[in-house]
């Protein structure tokens, strides 16, 4: 896994995941199929509807907390998928943008922000997102290789 945090050239947490053997549109699928996204992402309830401006919702019982989206990109077979999400608890917090892309070597691209470096808020949750996706992305890799 290679990370790299927002910078002043780049506002943008990054990460990189090597998920060998397994093709863009199974690793886009983990992200959309509620049944394999619970697996890998805490045992989130997700609500998707795979188009562009439909809804991408996880519920997550075990904090009583629900991360409120939608969908921006959606393209299985070029290994693309993106949504925005703000948590219903934290309503002050800004609208984050995650953006997948994965190669034909299976490697996910996932970058997240913006984050402005000016404020201490944006580069706590910088660290937070990190935290959380350098945890659950090992764990959607491991799906994807299971469900193949």
């Amino acid at each position: 896994m290679r990370v790299s945090m927002p910078s002043e050239t780049d506002a943008l947490l990054r990460i990189t995941v090597d998920v060998p053997g397994v093709s863009p549109a199974q690793v886009v699928d983990a992200f959309v199929d509620p049944a394999a996204v619970r697996l890998w992402w805490g045992g989130a309830e997700l609500t998707v509807k795979e188009e562009v401006g439909g809804p991408y919702v996880a519920y997550f019982d075990r904090l009583d907390q629900t991360m409120r989206g939608t969908v921006t990109t959606i393209d299985p077979g070029r290994g693309r998928f993106g949504f925005d999400w703000s948590w219903d608890h934290a309503p002050q917090l800004p609208r984050r943008h995650v953006e997948v892309t994965v190669d034909q070597g299976a490697v996910l691209n996932l970058a997240q922000g913006d984050y402005d470096l000016s404020s201490q808020v944006d580069r706590d949750e910088a660290q937070s997102h990190r935290d959380g996706w350098e945890f659950f992305l090992p764990r959607l890799a491991e799906v994807v290789r299971d469900r193949s």
